[in-house]
């Protein structure tokens, strides 16, 4: 995951986005019978975004994360709990991340991603969002866990890539840059 761009505070920065965008749609639309598809096609284009950039940051096409998009763009309109459809969503942000965008180890992946996007569902759900205010409050905060799956992978790559050069191309490089000073 090499990217130039900065992922961490990109993540957190775009969470807070999401976190005020729903404010707005909550206010206008809590006591109309459109709210549960409203809720669910806000947090359906957080994601959304999220993928896109998602995407351009793993060098990716932005139409390969078409496809999950779509499978969950078809159950917002289901009868199901917005609890099930919420759960529905940590798949496809796992899968999209670590199936399509950056594809790492599956063993790494796969227990980064129970952390991350499990353990940050399961945070915003034990802190049980019930205004305006909290559910803000728990996109932003399911936004700042997100962000630490870079500081996590990114370490990972670092690990591996120091493992693979040779020491004495370690050496050379080193030299190369003390001379250039």
């Amino acid at each position: 995951m090499t990217t130039s761009q900065r992922p961490i505070r990109t993540t957190i920065f775009f969470g807070l986005i999401c976190g005020l965008m729903f404010i707005p749609a909550r206010i206008f639309f809590e006591y109309t019978f459109l709210w549960p598809l409203v809720f669910r096609l806000t947090f359906f284009a957080c994601l959304a975004a999220y993928s896109l950039i998602l995407a351009s940051w793993g060098n990716k096409r932005r139409t390969s994360v078409l496809f999950p998009l779509l499978f969950l763009f078809f159950f917002i309109f289901c009868r199901s709990s917005n609890a099930a459809f919420l759960l529905l969503s940590l798949g496809m942000l796992s899968w999209i991340r670590s199936g399509i965008c950056f594809q790492n180890a599956f063993a790494k992946s796969l227990g980064v991603e129970i952390i991350f996007s499990i353990g940050g569902g399961a945070l915003v759900a034990y802190f049980n969002p019930h205004s305006t205010l909290t559910w803000a409050l728990g996109i932003w905060i399911f936004f700042m866990i997100q962000s630490l799956y870079f500081t996590i992978m990114t370490d990972m790559e670092k690990d591996d890539a120091a493992q693979a050069v040779d020491v004495f191309e370690q050496a050379r490089l080193r030299a190369e840059g003390i001379l250039k000073n």
